[in-house]
């Protein structure tokens, strides 16, 4: 017998607990051993460890100053890695009416927007609507996450400092948010499963959240109804679960289907953020290419 431990269950992708259709509890005692080293059972779909910033860094030994590549996509949530091998400035425009969530992975990078410049060091979100215009410029090499999606956003309900929802710097759903999760982490204690976790932003189909972390995640989480995406913000920190273990680097994501159980690891201190989708992600066809152009070369 292993080490026996918790299993959370979520039925939702907004991370709402409780019974899922089969009635099974939100809170198990499991097995690791069994229920995770040596298990049996099976899934629709498999976890996908993707490396979009060691791709493009490779890519970036060519002429080009500054690369940006999808990495997860469906109909409503696109999934980017944007990153830079010198100081350089960036025009961001989308005309598709799609909204952007600039997540600052390396470095410190200024964005310039219609409502005022935002300083970003590593963690911090900066939310900008559709049809604005903006700048993102940095004096030295610097790589952003960036999620976009169809429908506004909001501050999350979890997000530790409340305020925040009405803080000019901050700013609405009908404009910029500003969020530095560093800063909002002082607030909060550490939770059952250890770290600090909470939210960001979300609408109707994406939750973005992240994790404060310097130990093993102390319970295992199975999640319904969801796609869930782990990104390695900082840091290396390995992901166990019932399909096997998965060392994630900065810039590493992970995509976890539905209900596979697993639990972080590792004793450094990281960041990690994790998002939840209401509707599958994939891997799109551009990141396949340059994989496959890299084992090439």
């Amino acid at each position: 017998m292993g080490t026996k431990m918790n299993e959370m269950v979520s039925r939702t992708f907004l991370g709402a607990r409780g019974h899922v259709n089969s009635g099974r509890p939100e809170m198990v005692e499991i097995d690791e051993e069994n229920d995770i080293l040596n298990s049996t059972e099976t899934f629709e779909r498999r976890a996908v460890h993707t490396k979009a910033l060691k791709l493009l860094k490779i890519d970036l030994a060519g002429d080009e100053e500054t690369r940006r590549m999808p990495v997860l996509v469906n109909d409503d949530v696109r999934i980017e890695m944007v990153t830079s091998r010198a100081p350089a400035e960036i025009t961001h425009q989308r005309t598709d009416g799609w909204h952007e969530v600039h997540i600052q992975v390396e470095a410190q990078g200024t964005s310039r927007t219609a409502e005022g410049e935002f300083a970003l060091q590593p963690s911090d979100l900066l939310v900008v609507p559709p049809g604005m215009s903006h700048e993102s410029y940095a004096d030295t090499p610097v790589t952003r996450l960036v999620v976009s999606t169809r429908r506004p956003l909001r501050v999350a309900p979890g997000y530790p400092v409340q305020e925040a929802d009405t803080a000019p710097e901050n700013g609405s759903e009908d404009g910029v948010i500003f969020l530095r999760p560093s800063v909002a982490a002082d607030a909060i204690e550490e939770g059952i499963a250890g770290g600090k976790h909470f939210e960001l932003v979300v609408n109707d189909d994406i939750m973005i959240e992240t994790t404060f972390r310097a130990d093993d995640q102390r319970i295992y989480h199975r999640g319904y109804d969801q796609d869930e995406v782990h990104f390695q913000l900082s840091g290396r920190r390995a992901t166990r679960t019932s399909q096997g273990e998965f060392l994630l680097e900065t810039g590493d994501a992970l995509l976890i289907p539905p209900g596979l159980p697993h639990r972080n690891i590792g004793g450094m201190p990281t960041i990690r953020i994790v998002l939840y989708t209401k509707h599958p992600l994939s891997v799109p066809s551009e990141y396949e290419t340059r994989l496959d152009q890299a084992w090439g070369a």
